[in-house]
């Protein structure tokens, strides 16, 4: 009989919104989202999005791809290491527009249009890798990203 009055207990404060976890959830779905780097409206072929998102401590990008500050219209140039190392200084921007750095990566998602590119991106991505934070990290196959030319694209979740 005592454990129904617990549950019943429970159950009172829970209905009251008196739980922590209750608590938790409505101060959470309060916290604003914080949007950077948005494509503006109404390019044609081009979608709405936003480069990074950040909601209380946490960060996401969008899948990033290779270009060269000033050139995003540019073709895609330069060898997996040497687009691995645009990619990445892209990311390292996006990270600080958020308020983090890849010091507080969590995880990231690598495509590779050839997976024979593997060892080399990873070369080009341990000398960027925070080695003390080194994130969890999945590694696909794409046989094609959104532009002819582009060999890598990393998405990547961080903390702030």
């Amino acid at each position: 009989m005592a454990e129904l009055s617990r549950r019943g207990a429970v159950a009172a404060m829970a209905g009251a919104g008196l739980t922590p976890a209750a608590n938790a959830a409505a101060a959470a779905s309060k916290t604003p989202i914080e949007r950077f780097a948005t494509t503006p409206k109404g390019l044609k072929g081009i979608p709405r999005i936003s480069y990074v998102v950040a909601r209380g401590d946490m960060v996401w990008t969008a899948g990033v791809t290779p270009s060269v500050a000033g050139q995003a219209d540019a073709p895609p140039h330069g060898d997996i290491k040497d687009q691995t190392r645009q990619v990445l200084a892209q990311i390292d921007h996006l990270l600080a527009q958020a308020g983090t750095d890849k010091a507080r990566l969590i995880s990231a998602q690598v495509w590779l249009t050839d997976m024979a590119h593997f060892a080399d991106h990873n070369d080009a991505w341990n000398e960027w890798v925070d080695p003390d934070n080194p994130p969890v990290r999945a590694c696909l196959l794409s046989q094609q990203l959104w532009k002819p030319g582009m060999l890598v694209e990393i998405m990547v979740t961080a903390a702030r």
